[in-house]
This record gives C-alpha cells, sequence and structure tokens, in this order.
C-alpha cells in the first residue's frame, strides 16, 4: 500500500480480510478521528505516518491480536477502559452485572477479580456514595485498574487490593459482591478462538476441570463477607448453571434470578444470602 491512499480505497482494499468493525476501529485511531470523519471525508488520504500505522495495525490484527489490544482500550458502559495482555477486554454481556448491581444501590461493594476495574469503575462512577473495594490477584492488572479509575473518576475513589480471592480483604460485609470470574472449563481453552487463547490471560480465563473453581471459592468464602440479604451477583456460562445452583444452595444462598444476554443464554445469576 502506498503513502497517499484514500480511506475509500483502504476500506475497499481490507474488506475483504478484515471485518468493517475491526477497520473502522483500527483507522479511527489512526487517524484520531471519529467513526463519522471515514463516512463524511471519505477522499481523505493518509499521510505517510498514518499509512505506516495502518499498515502495522492491520498486520498485527490479522495475526489474532485483538482490536482493543492493538489500540489500547476498551468501551464499556460508554466509558473507555484502558486495557493491555495482563486484562481480559470487557464483554458487552457483562454490562448485564453493572446493570443489576445498579438497581441494588447497594452502600458497599466488593468487586472480585476486578482485571482492568471495568465494573468496579463503572458502578462507582454511577453511583458516587458506594464504598467499593476492587481485587485482583494480578499486580500487573491492578496498575491498569487504578489508572482507569484515576482518569475516569478522579482520586480517592475504589480500594484496590492485591489479593487471591478474599486472601487480603478486610473482615467485613458487604451490601453485594461482583464478579465475572474464570469459568472456561480447562481442556476447552484450546479450541477458543486464537485472539482469545493466545492474548488474553490464562488466569482470567481458566476455571479448572469442570469450569467451577472459582465459584466454589467465591460462593464459599464470600459468604462471610456478604450482609444477611446481600447479593452476590455472578457471570456465569449456561453449561455451569446446575453446578453453580448445588454451590448456592450448600452455602445458604437463595437464588433470586438468572438473566439472559440478547443472545439468550443464561449469563448472569443472582444469589441472596439467607440465615
Amino acid at each position: 500500500m502506498s503513502a497517499g491512499i484514500s480511506i475509500t480505497s483502504l476500506i475497499n482494499d481490507s474488506k475483504e480480510i478484515l471485518p468493517l468493525s475491526d477497520i473502522y476501529c483500527l483507522l479511527t485511531n489512526v487517524l484520531g478521528k471519529k467513526k463519522e470523519f471515514l463516512y463524511s471525508h471519505p477522499e481523505y488520504a493518509l499521510s505517510p505516518d498514518e499509512t505506516k500505522r495502518w499498515q502495522e495495525y492491520k498486520s498485527r490484527r490479522l495475526e489474532g491480536e485483538p482490536c482493543a489490544y492493538i489500540i489500547g482500550y476498551q468501551e464499556f458502559f460508554s466509558l473507555l477502559f484502558k486495557v493491555n495482555k495482563y486484562t481480559m477486554i470487557p464483554r458487552p454481556e457483562t454490562e448485564l452485572l453493572v446493570e443489576e448491581v445498579m438497581r441494588l444501590k447497594p452502600a458497599s461493594l466488593l468487586d472480585v477479580g476486578t482485571g482492568c476495574g471495568n465494573i468496579a469503575v463503572t458502578l462507582k462512577y454511577h453511583n458516587k456514595q458506594c464504598a467499593v473495594i476492587a481485587v485482583d490477584i494480578s499486580e500487573d492488572a491492578l496498575l491498569v485498574a487504578r489508572e482507569n479509575a484515576g482518569s475516569l473518576l478522579g482520586e480517592n475513589n475504589i480500594t484496590f487490593i492485591e489479593s487471591d480471592y478474599f486472601t487480603n480483604v478486610p473482615a467485613q460485609a458487604f451490601d453485594v459482591i461482583v464478579s465475572n470470574p474464570p469459568y472456561v472449563i480447562s481442556e476447552e481453552i484450546s479450541t477458543l478462538q486464537k485472539e482469545i487463547r493466545e492474548y488474553e490471560p490464562l488466569i482470567a480465563l481458566d476455571g479448572g476441570g469442570d469450569g467451577l473453581d472459582a465459584y466454589r471459592l467465591i460462593i464459599g468464602k464470600g459468604r462471610q463477607f456478604l450482609k444477611e440479604g446481600g447479593r452476590l451477583v455472578l457471570e456465569i456460562d449456561k453449561r455451569l448453571i446446575d453446578g453453580i445452583s448445588s454451590l448456592a444452595l450448600k452455602n445458604s444462598y437463595i437464588i433470586k434470578k438468572t438473566v439472559c444476554d440478547l443472545s439468550g443464554r443464561e449469563r448472569m445469576m443472582v444469589l441472596e444470602t439467607k440465615s
């Protein structure tokens, strides 16, 4: 591709090998423009520097690297979150958890496995009075989460703790515990899309031999960190519903509801503590 190619030509040359959504994502970042610019200035010719950067981005995407890692951020609940190889890329389905917790209007919340902080930061952004603690075992992920909190919320907003689940969480009872835990069955990780299995952090994917390792910890140990009548809001895989339900009943929770995503797949479960 030579320097000076127009937006129209670039899109036409690339749409056979990349989805249009990927092209728009990468190209708007290359140009530092919004998507509307691509529509209103189809004749715009890329500069040599822009052309070089586009070629690099396109090559990385064709190798399988996700767009979010290439450009360094992902939109979630209309907010932009920095992401990198140490954090999972926020998915639209996870917005279901945020919507559910927002309806509950908790005064205190614990986010287990915060990653880039998208759940905790979004909830704090929309409920500034809520006292939020967010934990992750990865120090590198927490660095990203803190940066996102700082840029979107300012200082003194969320307490971040490096912790293997509840290990370092101060003894207290929360209104809500929320988590999008690892739930991919170990032997199925090799069958995931290349952009997931080779780029996203394994620790955030691998749910163990039956996919329930994280749920055992969160449902079991989380009970002592919830108030009576407190809620545990979990992202799930529908194949694990029976196993999660069994764990919930064993640990004295009421199964309040499950919620489906737009494709009709069960994606979220809400549990409530009972005496």
